[in-house]
């Protein structure tokens, strides 16, 4: 049997393995979770285990590995989006390589990643992108130790920094008509689709004439432009069918595009609109015409789902027309917009106890002070 040693706030283990050799293994803060690993190395001993154990490399070596190994493979199996996959160099390159440089990953604790975390926020990076980072790195160290490298996770306990709800804007009902009164077509459409149906810029961007069904008022989406390229959508729950408004089916059928070739919205050479020359040229065109303030594209998807919010729409529809992974996504999201629904529960359930009457004297005696 070994012994437990606390070190600063953390518990040391200090054992023989089951080759008879002496290890020493930091755990983290909680007593109780040392207690346990102690008691697996003690069953590992007692039963001639003994856990994979690689000579130490430096952290660049590491992260060259584990994006060969893992992050590649991965992305070959289909189980990572390619833009997930340069996402995660982005990381990589710019943040957490430069910082542990050639420290070798033996020597990293968790002082260290709190280390890091001062350094990107010291950076002014934004607390998600800071949040994507701390992720990053605890999938790595996970890894780390279940190929041998390491015997514990040291950012395993590290305080994630706290990250803000986003904030969102909504445009109203006349402030939508301003918005596409100043643009042309086919941009003006584009916006029109993106109002009534909440779709992602690169999810619109990359609509083909096949995934409308005019017959049945519904457009399916199946891909995504990004970087000049059709992608899956974002997740499983990305492909979807969502209901067309009549609106939105009569701008559509008199896209000149329509007879031309297989994409929805084009540019003016019949190729594909590329999202960056979109934003920076389209998109700002229409905000400087419009006199609108300075909204995000994204922002229109969360103004389609506070239309849906305000005429009622349940949240599970709400959730199936954005393609929300999980219906708490969408309460999370747009929860605090959806008072009048919570007040009608509330009625719903007095008049269930109590009869439909229930309440009906407070909105009499209201009625009557009128």
């Amino acid at each position: 049997m070994g012994a437990i040693r606390k070190r600063g706030k953390h518990y040391v283990l200090d054992y023989y393995d089951a080759t008879g050799r002496r290890r020493k293994e930091t755990i983290g803060p909680n007593l109780h979770e040392a207690k346990q690993v102690l008691a697996q190395r003690d069953w590992e001993r007692r039963n001639g285990k003994f856990r994979l154990r690689r000579k130490a490399i430096t952290m660049a070596e590491f992260i060259a590995k584990w994006e060969e190994d893992h992050l590649v493979v991965r992305q070959q199996l289909g189980r990572l989006k390619e833009s997930t996959l340069v996402g995660y160099r982005v990381n990589l390159r710019l943040h957490i390589g430069p910082f542990f440089g050639r420290m070798r990953i033996d020597e990293i604790t968790l002082p260290h990643v709190r280390e890091l975390i001062k350094t990107l926020l010291a950076k002014k990076l934004a607390p998600a992108s800071v949040l994507k980072a701390v992720a990053l790195v605890k999938e790595m160290f996970k890894h780390a130790v279940q190929w041998g490298y390491l015997d514990a996770n040291p950012a395993q306990y590290v305080e994630r920094p706290r990250v803000e709800v986003e904030e969102m804007d909504v445009l109203t009902p006349p402030e939508i008509h301003r918005l596409l009164a100043a643009a042309d077509e086919p941009v003006r459409t584009l916006l029109l689709c993106a109002v009534l149906t909440g779709m992602r810029r690169g999810e619109l961007l990359g609509l083909k004439w096949e995934d409308i069904d005019f017959e049945g008022n519904r457009i399916q989406v199946r891909r995504s432009l990004w970087r000049g390229k059709f992608v899956t959508p974002k997740s499983r729950r990305s492909r979807r069918a969502i209901d067309m408004a009549a609106t939105l089916k009569a701008a559509l059928a008199r896209l000149p595009s329509r007879f031309k070739g297989d994409m929805v919205f084009t540019s003016t050479d019949g190729q594909p609109i590329d999202p960056d020359n979109f934003r920076h040229r389209d998109w700002a065109r229409v905000l400087r015409r419009s006199k609108l303030r300075r909204i995000r594209f994204h922002d229109l998807r969360h103004t389609y789902a506070s239309l849906l919010i305000t005429q009622g729409a349940h949240p599970k529809y709400i959730q199936a027309q954005l393609g929300h992974a999980s219906i708490q996504t969408t309460l999370d999201r747009y929860g605090h917009l959806m008072p009048q629904l919570h007040e009608a529960e509330a009625r719903k359930l007095d008049q269930l106890v109590f009869g439909p009457e229930a309440g009906m004297e407070h909105v009499r005696a209201d009625a009557g002070r009128d």
